[in-house]
């Protein structure tokens, strides 16, 4: 799976699924910003409500795409 694959799923899973849905479901706005690849871990990057997000998935070449969306719906 490419990097740039990641990127993009997530962020148009993150921007234009979660937060399209969650602004209107409960007025919470926000968006992906980016990640990055730390030796083996994800770094992935978002705002919500204007501040700034971030999160680690260990391991992340182990899981599909949608598995680290997944990942990052439960912890965000």
């Amino acid at each position: 799976m490419k990097f740039k694959n990641i990127k993009n799923y997530l962020n148009e899973k993150i921007t234009n699924s979660w937060y399209k849905n969650a602004e209107i479901d409960y007025g919470i706005t926000g968006k992906f910003l980016d990640c990055e690849a730390v030796e083996n871990d994800l770094l992935i990057i978002w705002e919500e409500m204007g501040e700034k997000q971030e999160l680690i998935i260990a391991d992340f070449t182990e899981y599909t795409p949608e598995q680290i969306y997944n990942i990052w719906m439960e912890m965000a």
